[in-house]
């Protein structure tokens, strides 16, 4: 069997596999967004070696993703919300760059995408039966780049982002721009949420129909020595979400500022580092006596990688990081069963940072530790040559043990709560062609009250074809 015949069969099956479904209506999970983005990094950012005045170039990527739960409420007394959910991702784009003239003594290339998303999800509950939801297709990505070397001006529906992408990271409408030089660089956007946006307070009336946030970063970031960085930036976010229905007795608003401070680099041979800290001021509200109370938090994020060459290219790894939490916070996210007294300790954010699998807690009221292993014990397969096997720990701490954090089954006053394995699978079957499998398994600590102290499961396999 060829190539070409081998992917018409597989992408074959996978229709057959949908066809069998009817779909409900979920949100896609940022975690699942954030893996999906970073598979299609590669192609949304090419671009077009071409000797042509004006090159253009277009294509597509599928994804089939199977998601199953097993107690994501930690109780095997009562029966799981749902049993699988899967989908099928569709996202076709295109894209037109505009080179310098052949004979110019210049290289500026200006270049505008577009990317279509249509998504289609399946949600298959215990004791319902099944259900559909298709989710477009809509305006996935389109921004346009202007080149004015050493200036970079982005402007459209785009990818923000500050630092690691944990004080803010998302696909949202707005303009950056960029001014580099040999070893300093600066960059400035001004971005809007999407609408119709689930907004990140699920307790203003309406949340699932807009989310009216305006952002204004910069970053500050200086190169040195060989592989060495360091930067720093400022955020600004305001809140001017409206209630849907109005609720004129409440006071939902939540406007915070952060700085932030980072550095990247080697260490020596091959070990890797980042190291980031985050500070957030603003105000947010007390639900109960619409009071505004300030906003004083902490976060951080710290990671060593150290890659090995040799046999099976194995590559070890550390990580710690934290948020700060409110002791008076039921909710990490949201106005109401929020901050009751005084200051509110809760460092709230608006980016994304990878936490395992099966729990995947916000970080916000948490610190956690991980440390891991990938390596390809097959690379001398050639079929498994690009594949790669990876295991990780994890351990979960409250940071203010009377505190709730994203998951509102953790209702115990206990720092501890609890451990996670986490197994995955990646394999380049061609260069086209990519399968995922991944499993957690999180043992629940002191934080979670019987019977809501069972062990939790999760695993998913995922498949995307490039075209």
């Amino acid at each position: 069997m060829n190539h070409r015949k081998a992917k018409i069969i597989f992408f074959s099956l996978l229709l057959l596999l949908l066809m069998q479904a009817r779909l409900f209506a979920r949100p896609e999970g940022r975690r699942q967004e954030e893996e999906n983005r970073k598979s299609l990094q590669e192609t949304e950012m090419k671009i077009l070696q071409s000797e042509r005045r004006v090159a253009f170039d277009s294509g597509g990527w599928v994804n089939y993703r199977y998601d199953d739960y097993n107690e994501d409420d930690n109780d095997s007394s009562v029966e799981d919300s749902y049993d699988y959910t899967n989908s099928l991702d569709v996202r076709f784009w295109f894209k037109a760059v505009l080179n310098a003239p052949f004979d110019s003594d210049y290289e500026n290339k200006h270049s505008l995408y577009v990317r279509i998303k249509d998504l289609y999800i399946n949600r298959r509950s215990e004791d319902t039966a099944e259900g559909y939801d298709h989710d477009g297709p809509h305006l996935d990505y389109a921004f346009l780049t202007m080149d004015f070397r050493p200036l970079w001006v982005v402007a459209g529906r785009y990818y923000f982002s500050l630092g690691e992408g944990i004080t803010y990271s998302n696909v949202h409408d707005g303009a950056e721009f960029f001014l580099f030089s040999e070893n300093w660089g600066v960059k400035a956007f001004l971005s809007y949420t999407q609408p119709n946006e689930y907004n990140i307070d699920t307790s203003i009336p309406g949340y699932e129909k807009n989310s009216d946030r305006i952002f204004f970063g910069t970053e500050l970031a200086y190169k040195f020595g060989t592989d060495q960085q360091i930067y720093s930036y400022l955020l600004i976010q305001r809140d001017n979400s409206n209630e849907q229905p109005e609720d004129l007795s409440r006071d939902y608003s939540y406007n915070s500022e952060y700085a932030g401070l980072g550095a990247k680099g080697k260490m020596f041979n091959d070990l890797n580092y980042r190291a980031e800290l985050i500070y957030e001021t603003g105000t947010s509200c007390i639900f109960s006596t619409n009071e505004k109370s300030d906003i004083s938090a902490w976060a951080g994020d710290f990671e060593l990688l150290y890659n090995w060459q040799v046999k099976t290219h194995p590559s070890f790894y550390a990580e710690y990081a934290f948020a700060s939490g409110d002791k008076d916070r039921v909710s990490v996210t949201d106005t109401q069963n929020g901050n009751l007294s005084g200051k509110d300790n809760n460092f709230l954010y608006f980016g994304y940072i990878d936490t395992g699998y099966a729990l995947a807690p916000l970080l916000s009221n948490l610190h956690f530790f991980k440390v891991g292993l990938s390596f390809n014990p097959l690379e001398n397969i050639s079929l498994f040559k690009r594949s790669e096997f990876s295991l990780d720990y994890l351990r979960f701490y409250k940071d203010k043990k009377s505190g709730g954090i994203y998951d509102l089954d953790s209702t115990q006053s206990y720092y501890e709560i609890g451990d996670e394995i986490d197994v995955t699978f990646n394999w380049q079957i061609f260069s086209d062609l990519n399968v995922t499998l991944q499993y957690g398994h999180f043992m629940p600590g002191k934080a979670y009250a019987e019977p809501a102290n069972d062990s939790e499961d999760y695993f998913s396999l995922s498949t995307h074809i490039v075209f």
